[in-house]
Parts: C-alpha cells; sequence; structure tokens
C-alpha cells in the first residue's frame, strides 16, 4: 500500500528533535549538544549493517536506512535501552542524493523470527527480548534490507513533545470516538498531547480502521508535529523540546550525524512515499493472533526500498 506525504511516525522525533536545534549557535550549540551526548546508545558490537559491504557515512550525504521504535515503557526503562515492546515500527530510506524517503510502517503483530532468541513471535517482542539490537536484527531479517541507524522514543516523551510545542492541528482520516474523545473523518483537529495518543493509539474502536487507521493517524500526527517542530516559532521552545528528547528517545546517531542530518538530509522531507506492509491476520497454534506479511507484496517493497539507497 503507498501513500505519499511528509514523514512519518514516532521516533522520527528523535531526529526533528536535532534538525530543530542543529542550526542553533552560541551557548545552544552546547546544549544540543549534550542532549545529543546523553541521548546516544549504540548498539555494542555493532559498526555497520551486515547487508553491507563497508559503513554508511552521514557526512558523505550517503543515503541511509534508519529503524524508528516507538517503545510501551518508562523512562527509566528507555534508558537502559532493553525493556518494553515496540508500539510502532517504522523504517526510512533517506536519500539526499535523489532527495527522497521511502517510509516502511510494519505492524507490530506481524510475525517474524526473534533473532537471538530462536523462536518465531509477534516482531513488537524482539525490543523486549533483546533491546536495540535484537530489534534491528529482527527487522533486517523480516525485511531483507540493512539499518544502519535506529532511534526509540517512549509513548510518554510523544505527549510531552506534543504538549511542548503548543498541540499540532491535524485533519482526522476516519470518524471515531475512544476514551470520551470524537474525531470526524476530513475535519480539523487540535491535538494535545494527551488527546494526540488517544488519537493514534485507537484502532479497535468502530469507525477507526483497526492497525491500518492507526498507522496512518501516525503518520498524520508527525506530519504535523513535523511541520511545527520545523517552524520558527519553534526556535523559542527548544529549551523544552530538548528536555523531552532527554528524557525519552535514545539512538545510535552521533551528534555529528544529527547536526549533517541537518545539513544535508532535511529536503528528503518534502518528498516522501509511504508504505504499509499488507497480510492476513491468523490463530496461530499458541492461541495468539498474528499479522501474516503477503510474502510476495513484502518483497516488492523492500526492493523499492532498498532502490532508494542506491
Amino acid at each position: 500500500m503507498k501513500k505519499k506525504g511528509c514523514f512519518s511516525w514516532l521516533v522520527m522525533i528523535a531526529l526533528i528533535v536535532l534538525l530543530v536545534a542543529g542550526g542553533l549557535v552560541g551557548y545552544a550549540y552546547f546544549k544540543v549538544k549534550g542532549t545529543a551526548d546523553s541521548i546516544h546508545s549504540p548498539i555494542s558490537g555493532r559498526d555497520k549493517s551486515e547487508l553491507r559491504e563497508k559503513a554508511v557515512d552521514v557526512e558523505n550525504k550517503d543515503a541511509i536506512s534508519v529503524a524508528l521504535f516507538g517503545v510501551d515503557a518508562n523512562s527509566k526503562r528507555l534508558s537502559e535501552g532493553d525493556q518494553g515492546r515496540t508500539d510502532t515500527i517504522i523504517l526510512l530510506s533517506i536519500n539526499p542524493d535523489n532527495k527522497k524517503t521511502v517510509m516502511v510502517s510494519i505492524p507490530r503483530d506481524t510475525y517474524s523470527d526473534m533473532v537471538g532468541h530462536g523462536t518465531k513471535e509477534k516482531i513488537a517482542h524482539a525490543y523486549a527480548y533483546g533491546g536495540a539490537k535484537m530489534a534491528v536484527d529482527s527487522v533486517e531479517k523480516l525485511m531483507n534490507v540493512p539499518v544502519d541507524y535506529y532511534a526509540a522514543i517512549n509513548m510518554d516523551g510523544m505527549q510531552e513533545l506534543i504538549d511542548t510545542v503548543g498541540g499540532v492541528d491535524v485533519v482526522s482520516n476516519a470518524t471515531f470516538s475512544a476514551q470520551g474523545e470524537s474525531f470526524v473523518k476530513g475535519r480539523e483537529v487540535h491535538l494535545d498531547g494527551k488527546k494526540a495518543l488517544v488519537f493514534i493509539r485507537s484502532r479497535k474502536e468502530d469507525g477507526a480502521g483497526n492497525d491500518f487507521g492507526r498507522q496512518e493517524r501516525q503518520q498524520i500526527v508527525i506530519q504535523g508535529l513535523a511541520h511545527k517542530l520545523l517552524s520558527a516559532e519553534s526556535v523559542t521552545k527548544f529549551d523544552g523540546i530538548l528536555k523531552a528528547a532527554k528524557n525519552n528517545v535514545v539512538t545510535d546517531m552521533t551528534f555529528s550525524d544529527l547536526t549533517s542530518l541537518q545539513s544535508a538530509y532535511s529536503e528528503t522531507l518534502n518528498n516522501v512515499e509511504k508504505y504499509q506492509l499488507e497480510g492476513t491476520g491468523q490463530i496461530m497454534d499458541d492461541g495468539l493472533w498474528y499479522f501474516l506479511a503477503d510474502e510476495t507484496k513484502k518483497q516488492n517493497i523492500s526492493e523499492l526500498y532498498k532502490e532508494n539507497l542506491k
């Protein structure tokens, strides 16, 4: 399934936060660098993807692949980097030469190998079992694409960041009600942090559109948030933005990587192709419901993704 628009959801915030702050100077530079250093959490023993002949170089403007994880965990667990299930998994293929990003959303219930754990389960479990390393390795095997970097944010961080920038305005993709909030398809609505989480988490309510509707809402919210963060007014709120990042984000990208993104990759925001895995649901022998990706369609998406890395 292909959709066009702006950057996707959740952990891209980890990058956007530093894109916003990357252009600041003076004392702000040191505050930004301090935040980047505090959220830096490299995967031990991993210099590059096994699917790459050599490591990518952001400063050289290489096309890169980034795995984004929205983790259902508190700040303490997230800082440890190895606990909490992923509520959201997104792959970004970012190419500064053609100024295009290809984004792939992976349903959290996707039946997948847990690389390093010896089981096949929901892809969301990989982060809980083995942190970023197992999550990245499992996503690479599922999609047969390299992952050069990862970033993760917890759900509390999403709410905090949206509140910090004064909320976001979006147009709802569906008509439904949840937790006392109502949304109408095609109608613009202002979301504070709490209401945004209701909007993006809802999937089982009448009209919400199950996982595919939820994934689309995640994309809608991040589109609004990206524009808000990249607007001139965000500069006046960068202290709060950095605080939200420091408390809720981890990534293996260095400060140098992140500032290079700001200078060389930001134009890819204007040309983003969005895809979602398609497939069917099935209850397996363990009694749990899984999403089984259509292998042919998954392979087609993987090829499009890798083509953008050339």
